[in-house]
């Protein structure tokens, strides 16, 4: 191994690991300061005329509240959270009050009152600053949790988390900001730029991983723009008119960017088509535009806008989790299943929520604005959004139980198909089907013919299915039922119907194969072309990927090396540990190539024997595992020396998978010797498998390997493994033993 690059790559990682923890952390901790901002004190915005002295209210943000509170414009304000008025920075500044927790007003008959104002009060104000923002701020957490978590080291969903970060960011500082704020007010000003900038750099990436040409400004020059909102801020405390641009600007550079964004995503797709980036354009459309023009246009041409801030920035709710929430693996995302998902459910929640919220408008008619119903709509749609999302899991998890209770169909199709799989001829296999068919339908009520009409096609009547088998051509085999059939058992029919179609396809492929078999052996021309391109085709297949493997590892730290001396031929003084560090590299190197080679040839299985390579290759097991071996090896002899190879490759694939997998602290081998045969034993204490489960994931691929060649030399194979039981095999292979199908018992 290559210890420098190792530690490169390990420090690579380590440096994104501190990266994207110190991002989570200043999330948290900017999240947490804005929000308790905004739940420390209640927003209210009252304007004021101060011109003649006195804090004089001339407008209400909150109307109704204010109509509640019997506070009306033309009242002075006396107090503020019980100092005067005309004390207060946002009155001074801006002659506004933003917020406050008491007030004291003095009426037009000199009557003063005090008011404690309460978030329960203004319900516009409690959903639109603190509840929402805070499902906001959760849920973006733990998306980015999800999504760090599952895409380690991925620069797109890395950066797209970040989008979401800083969009989450820029939503939850609405209220401090609003507040008057200073640390809102720059937390919500960077991040609306910066969310915009990470953005396009995604798609830069995004463009480069689907080999489009990005003919538009370097996202690196982007990255300065955030950092001119700070620098207005400072400028402010020296120029004080500055206060009024700085939002201004701020706006200015949010839309210019939602804009280009918007034409990076139209252009690209008029000149490629390609459809991922018209899902991405309508995506990202969605949540913003409203919020560009309802508001930040208006205020951009010093009109009043048509939304509030937070009314517009609601929309930002729905920033497309779509794309987020997919794992990225070696390849960016199939947006367009997460897509249609998103649509699917969406649907169905947005009429469900729909119908729940003019519900509860007719049950309390008169009592609800518009904001209470469209805060209720909101929480309902997500909810339930979220709600069929975990229904989709929890049905999946279940499935093997939820369709019936008097037993899964679709589950026993996989035994229902080991069995029928064993069949020879295409009578056994109708027979057995019919066997199935009897057992789990409970009746004999139906019969299987072969026809000559010229379409069969599947119909469904009362008490009655026919259902195509399989199709010739000239002959079709179909199956009748005239019996009544509950829709999980049709479909396990349906499908059962499906694989015997298939399995009669490969045994009439088998049979006329085995015929021209039989033909050649009858003529003079012994050659079969089709059985030569075979072979041929596994070699070369079997030499690419040996190419790959040396090309990836031994032919580039050669590569390294050989520019490596090229430094030390130029300098002018060479360094004699330098020299003996890169002999240390070409060691391993050889070492490396030597290991390959032996894997490939084991050059003591032809020179010495079975028992020495196994000895060898016990030895090395040993050096390489954290289990304790115990081994016991007989000496075998074989008349077909193929035999030989045979017993090392599956033992050096069994020791493999204990490696591997097994996480055991005990292994045990034991090969015996049996009349013109062996028999091979492997036990561990690790931590087991469910059988099933692993025969369909990846890491079953070394122990069908195994079951493999164990039927190609007639032999027989037992697999017992549960969860936390370890795993044990049994292997019997005899010379002169016949062909048949083993099976392998699950326990």
């Amino acid at each position: 191994m290559n210890w420098r690059h190792y530690d490169d790559r390990h420090n690579r990682d380590l440096a994104m690991k501190t990266r994207t923890y110190s991002i989570f952390l200043l999330y948290l901790v900017l999240g947490i300061y804005v929000l308790g901002i905004a739940i420390k004190t209640p927003f209210i915005s009252i304007t004021l005329d101060t011109t003649n002295g006195q804090p004089v209210i001339i407008d209400l943000y909150y109307p109704q509240w204010a109509q509640q509170k019997n506070i009306e414009k033309g009242d002075i304000v006396v107090t503020i959270d019980g100092k005067p008025a005309l004390e207060n920075r946002s009155v001074q500044l801006d002659a506004v009050i933003r917020s406050a927790n008491t007030l004291t007003i003095q009426k037009h008959d000199h009557t003063v009152h005090a008011i404690t104002v309460k978030h329960r009060d203004i319900p516009e104000e409690l959903y639109l600053q603190i509840l929402f923002p805070i499902f906001y701020f959760l849920l973006a957490f733990v998306v980015a949790l999800y999504l760090g978590y599952r895409n380690k080291n991925n620069v797109p969903m890395f950066l797209l988390t970040l989008f979401l970060l800083t969009c989450s960011l820029a939503y939850i500082s609405t209220g401090a900001s609003a507040r008057g704020n200073f640390i809102g007010g720059i937390v919500i000003g960077v991040c609306i730029v910066l969310c915009m900038v990470l953005f396009i750099h995604f798609l830069q990436h995004f463009f480069h991983y689907q080999h489009i040409q990005w003919s538009y400004m370097h996202s690196k020059w982007l990255y300065l723009l955030p950092l001119i909102i700070p620098c207005c801020y400072i400028i402010e405390g020296f120029i004080p008119a500055m206060r009024e641009l700085t939002p201004l600007l701020n706006l200015s550079l949010f839309a210019l960017l939602v804009l280009y964004a918007i034409y990076i995503l139209v252009t690209s797709y008029l000149r490629t088509k390609l459809a991922k980036l018209r899902l991405i354009a309508i995506a990202f459309i969605i949540p913003f535009l409203p919020f560009l023009l309802f508001f930040v246009t208006p205020e951009i041409l010093g009109h009043k806008p048509l939304l509030h801030a937070e009314v517009a920035a609601l929309f930002l709710l729905f920033i497309p989790f779509s794309f987020l929430f997919i794992q990225v693996n070696e390849r960016l995302f199939d947006i367009e299943y997460q897509l249609s998902r998103l649509r699917y459910y969406s649907t169905l929640a947005f009429f469900s929520a729909l119908l729940l919220t003019a519900g509860i408008a007719l049950l309390f008619m008169g009592q609800l604005s518009i904001v209470h119903l469209t805060s209720i709509f909101l929480l309902v749609f997500m909810g339930m959004l979220a709600s069929f999302y975990i229904k989709e899991r929890i049905d999946f998890k279940y499935r093997k139980i939820i369709f019936s209770s008097t037993g899964n169909y679709v589950h026993n199709l996989y035994a229902a198909v080991q069995r029928m799989g064993k069949a020879k001829t295409q009578q056994e296999l109708l027979e057995r089907f019919t066997s199935e068919l009897t057992e789990k339908l409970g009746t004999t009520a139906f019969y299987i013919q072969t026809v000559t009409e010229e379409n069969i096609a599947l119909e469904y009547q009362d008490n009655y299915t026919q259902l195509l088998l399989h199709d010739a051509g000239d002959e079709k085999i179909i199956l009748e039922i005239r019996h009544a059939l509950q829709k999980e058992e049709l479909l396990w029919l349906e499908l059962l119907a499906l694989y015997v179609s298939m399995f009669i396809n490969n045994l009439q492929l088998i049979e006329d194969l085995v015929l021209e078999i039989q033909h050649m052996k009858n003529t003079s021309d012994t050659a079969l072309p089709w059985l030569d391109k075979l072979l041929w085709n596994i070699i070369e297949k079997e030499k690419s990927i040996l190419a790959q493997e040396l090309h990836d590892t031994i032919l580039q730290e050669q590569l390294h090396l050989a520019r490596e001396l090229d430094v030390l031929a130029e300098a002018a003084v060479i360094k004699k540990e330098r020299v003996l560090d890169i002999r240390e590299q070409l060691l391993n190197a050889s070492k490396d190539l030597r290991e390959y080679c032996e894997n490939l040839s084991p050059p003591l299985l032809d020179t010495f024997g079975l028992q020495m390579a196994l000895k060898k290759l016990i030895q090395k097991v040993k050096i390489r595992a954290d289990f304790l071996l115990t081994t016991h090896i007989e000496r075998i002899h074989f008349q077909d020396a193929t035999l030989h190879l045979v017993v090392y490759r599956l033992v050096q694939e069994l020791f493999n998978n204990a490696i591997k997998h097994a996480e055991a602290t005990e292994v045990s081998l034991q090969l015996q010797a049996i009349p013109h045969g062996f028999t091979l034993q492997y036990d561990d204490n690790g931590v087991g498998c469910d059988i099933e489960q692993l025969m369909q994931s990846s890491a079953s691929m070394g122990i069908n390997g195994i079951r493999e060649r164990v039927r190609a030399f007639n032999g027989t194979i037992t697999i017992q493994s549960s969860r936390n039981e370890g795993m044990h095999i049994f292997i019997q292979i005899q010379e002169d033993g016949d062909s048949y199908d083993e099976y392998t018992d699950y326990r």
